[in-house]
């Protein structure tokens, strides 16, 4: 399956997870309500370009905002964790290895302890 068939599924589910299961949980909605939907910029690919982060964040937050009826909320919250992905996973992987290769962030890419500093950094 090719990366971008892959990326389109994984959208598709992460918004279908968000907007039809996770905002009608009626005992945890007055209170606090789960985001899966970020994840998706997480484990984008190392190959898309900065301008083609942001506009995917903008372009996932700006549907979440019209299902959730938010007034730019999320498309916010999609641009900025868009717009810092790169400083950290540049903070994060070792310039002079030769051996780095993968495709998109995972622990088995970053290791553990740097892939949950990404993770929890971006998610704040």
């Amino acid at each position: 399956m090719s990366d971008l068939v892959r990326n389109i599924l994984r959208l598709m589910v992460f918004m279908i997870v968000q907007v039809y299961v996770l905002n009608k949980i009626p005992f945890l909605h007055q209170f606090i309500v789960p985001y899966l939907y970020f994840l998706f910029i997480l484990w984008l690919p190392f190959s898309v370009s900065r301008i083609g982060l942001l506009v995917i964040g903008f372009l996932t937050g700006l549907v979440l905002d019209y299902f959730m009826m938010s007034p730019g909320m999320h498309a916010a919250a999609c641009v900025l964790i868009a717009y810092a992905r790169p400083f950290i996973i540049n903070l994060l992987i070792p310039k002079d290895t030769d051996e780095f290769n993968y495709r998109e962030p995972s622990p088995k890419a970053l290791g553990w302890a740097p892939y949950t500093v990404y993770a929890f950094v971006l998610t704040l």
